[in-house]
């Protein structure tokens, strides 16, 4: 990684493999296309993420390219492929966008899980883990989110974590002609660190 003077990173150096108890957070390509085709052509996955899916394989390189690869070749964010020890296949994603880096030192966490994973305290998991290299190898001050105020499985993960809900954004996108409400959360690094002992991830 590239540090600035006060020790904050500017630019990734190798991509980091991450790794908990059940789970592996890895780098994606182009091979998981197929993945990428499937995953957020499911419609709960659509009707949450409020992205329309890919509309064919190719596209979803198009996709994946754009916003898991070269993302962190361009110093802007980084999205893992998350899969469970020992099957190597994926079951979901995470990461941050919109890294900010002078004047705000933060950024936006995006996370999204298989249906038959869900429940099973793996997102937090891989969030925990996440978390950790944000606050830690990225030394950022604040990681936000944006999500669904309806979208409670995800506003309970990330109450879970610690994220402290600020407000909601009224209609501030359109998604399928309709107007749209983002609830914001965020964890501060001071809080994350407080907090961290008792969000060490307790596998169920």
């Amino acid at each position: 990684m590239t540090f600035d003077e006060g020790g904050r990173v500017v630019a990734f150096g190798e991509f980091p493999r991450l790794e908990t108890e059940r789970l592996v957070l890895r780098r994606m390509t182009l091979d998981d296309a197929e993945f990428y085709l499937r995953h957020f052509s499911a419609p709960d996955i659509v009707e949450l993420t409020a992205f329309e899916a890919p509309k064919d394989l190719e596209a979803a390189r198009t996709e994946l390219r754009a916003y898991c690869i070269e993302n962190f070749d361009r110093n802007t964010g980084i999205r893992w492929g998350i899969s469970r020890k020992p099957d190597p296949a994926l079951i979901g994603t995470c990461g941050f966008h919109q890294w900010v880096r002078e004047g705000g030192h933060r950024a936006r966490i995006g996370f999204d899980l298989v249906a038959a994973h869900r429940r099973k305290g793996i997102m937090t998991e891989a969030l925990t883990a996440m978390l950790a290299y944000g606050f830690e190898g990225m030394r950022l001050h604040r990681a936000e989110a944006l999500v669904d105020p309806g979208n409670i499985g995800s506003i309970r993960t990330l109450e879970g974590l610690g994220f402290r809900r600020e407000g909601v954004l009224r209609e501030d996108a359109i998604f399928r002609g309709r107007f749209t409400d983002d609830a914001v959360y965020s964890l501060l690094e001071q809080e994350w660190r407080a907090g961290r002992p008792a969000r060490d991830p307790k596998p169920s």
